[in-house]
């Protein structure tokens, strides 16, 4: 056997989604075709009140007793579905002109309206009285075709009450006899004998071959609404029975929409809609369809109907307290779901708030960073400033001092030349400019240190006792102590190297240098770190 493949597995699982995707579509159609019909219920009240209208006045204008027995006729088929009160005054008034008339098919119909209206208003028992009342010898078919539709409407209420199910059994067997019976009977219309017949396959549980009858049957082009909705309801009830609820629902909508626009008001449709658009949870509809059902049953006066929408208000009203409890039950969860995100916000928020802490903190030390960075920039700036004067400076000097050794190279040379070695070794022996020129060193050294701390004296003697301090000299000098402690800002610390920078001796520069330190107005140890920070 060849396998199928699966593109035709696909396709057929598409058409599947496609024929359910549909369906429900078309039920929806239907459901939102009979919420417009229940919204325009008072436009079907009004063409109704027209219409009766309309027979008032031809019963007004008749001319006799057997034209308006017929006209009283109308209005009581118009109003036994519709409001019994109405339909028992005009049967009343059928009695009265078929006894003026003395006409016996007047007075028999008169009888099965009178039981119509008996059933309506439950007295089941009464109108059983009245059908059993009836001489039907001689009876013709218009006679006959009523007194078998109010025998049925009697068994049907009598198999349905409560009481011995043998009494119940002898009631259902008598309405099946009695239904048979109507099949065969040619009184009846065709729509009549064929739902009759569909029922009778019913009670056999042949419900597909009750639907190839019901089903045909429809037919919207032949039959006003009143016949489209008792053959509707019957094609609802067969689906049911085989327990399709989508199809039930949808044939119990059609149902109620043909009923609506007749219009009638003692309708099952609706009060079985309800109820399983309420097993269905839908709330909403339920309680739209038994609100609409219980105003028709009030208004109509129907007692059995009025029984059925109370109790099915009833439980409506159950499942809207059972609503109400499971939206509490929720509500109460969201509330305990939302102080549970709070708290997590909270939570959040605390942390948040911690971390902005900590990220404040590290922007201080940042900053912090960031002035010691700066700080040392300015130390590099200011090291380099003093390395450019200092290197240009001693360049000059160097240079001039090259100058001075190469120019006393020549005056030797000269001497040597002209005066003789004795002359040259007497200018060797006298006394050299070594002196003088450590004193222009020390002069280029002070204007060029001055220079660049022009303020500097001012600053050693802040730090020192008043008794300490140094003036300050018109010629732009240094004195030896404050010599040694500008060699020390430019970043000698070493006493040796010191002396060697000043030409001096070393104990010299350890002497000035104990007693600077002792002189100091603060922590004498602190006192030449806070000389090498002077100019920052």
């Amino acid at each position: 056997m060849r396998k199928p493949s699966l593109s035709a597995i696909l396709g057929v699982a598409t058409c599947l989604v496609l024929f359910c995707a549909c369906r429900k579509d078309g039920n929806e159609q239907v459901f939102d075709e009979l919420d417009r019909v229940i919204s325009q219920k008072s436009c079907y009240a009004e063409r109704f009140n027209r219409q009766a209208d309309s027979l008032r006045r031809r019963l007004g204008a008749a001319p006799d007793d057997t034209s308006r027995w017929q006209m009283a006729h109308h209005l009581f088929n118009a109003y036994i579905t519709y409001d019994i009160d109405s339909a028992a005054r005009y049967s009343e008034l059928m009695y009265r002109y078929a006894a003026a008339t003395g006409d016996r098919e007047m007075q028999f119909l008169s009888t099965t309206c009178d039981a119509g209206v008996q059933i309506a208003r439950n007295n089941v028992g009464r109108a059983y009285k009245l059908i059993l009342s009836l001489d039907t010898v001689g009876i013709n078919k218009r006679m006959w075709a009523n007194y078998y539709t109010q025998q049925m409407a009697i068994f049907g209420r009598l198999a349905a009450s409560e009481g011995p199910e043998e009494q119940q059994a002898k009631y259902a067997d008598s309405l099946v006899r009695l239904r048979h019976t109507r099949i065969g009977f040619d009184g009846h219309s065709y729509v009549t004998r064929q739902r009759l017949r569909a029922l009778e396959l019913m009670d056999m549980h042949r419900y597909d071959e009750a639907l190839e009858i019901l089903l045909p049957l429809y037919d919207p082009e032949k039959y006003n609404n009143r016949t489209l909705a008792r053959i509707a309801y019957n094609i609802a009830n067969t689906y049911e029975a085989l327990g399709d609820r989508e199809q039930n629902k949808l044939w119990l909508a059609t149902t109620a929409i043909s009923d609506l626009q007749t219009p009638v008001r003692e309708y099952l449709s609706l009060y079985n809609l309800a109820l399983l658009m309420f097993e269905e949870k839908d709330m909403e509809r339920a309680a739209r369809y038994i609100q609409c059902t219980m105003s028709d049953m009030l208004e109509c006066n129907y007692n059995t109907r009025i029984l059925h929408s109370s109790q099915a208000e009833m439980i409506i009203n159950q499942a809207v307290v059972y609503s109400i409890n499971s939206r509490s039950r929720i509500l109460t969860v969201m509330i305990y779901i939302f102080m549970a995100l709070c708290a997590i916000i909270l939570l959040l928020l605390m942390y948040t708030l911690q971390q902005h802490r900590k990220l404040q903190q590290t922007n201080r030390q940042l900053n912090e960073w960031n002035e010691q960075i700066r700080q040392l920039n300015d130390s590099l700036r200011d090291a380099n400033r003093i390395k450019d004067n200092y290197v240009f400076r001693y360049m000059h000097l160097a240079t001039q001092y090259i100058g001075r050794v190469d120019q006393y190279r020549d005056e030797l040379r000269k001497t040597a030349k002209k005066e003789g070695p004795e002359a040259l070794m007497r200018k060797l022996r006298s006394p050299s400019d070594v002196d003088r020129d450590y004193r222009d060193f020390y002069r280029i050294f002070d204007e060029t240190f001055l220079g660049i701390f022009p303020d500097f004296i001012e600053q050693v003697n802040a730090l020192l006792e008043e008794s300490a301090r140094f003036p300050v000299r018109a010629d732009k000098t240094l004195p030896t102590e404050l010599r040694i402690l500008a060699v020390m800002r430019l970043g000698i610390t070493d006493s040796g190297h010191i002396a060697s920078f000043l030409n001096c001796a070393s104990t010299t520069v350890y002497t000035y240098r104990t007693r600077l330190r002792n002189s100091a107005l603060g922590a004498r140890n602190e006192f030449e770190k806070q000389v090498r920070l002077i100019g920052f």
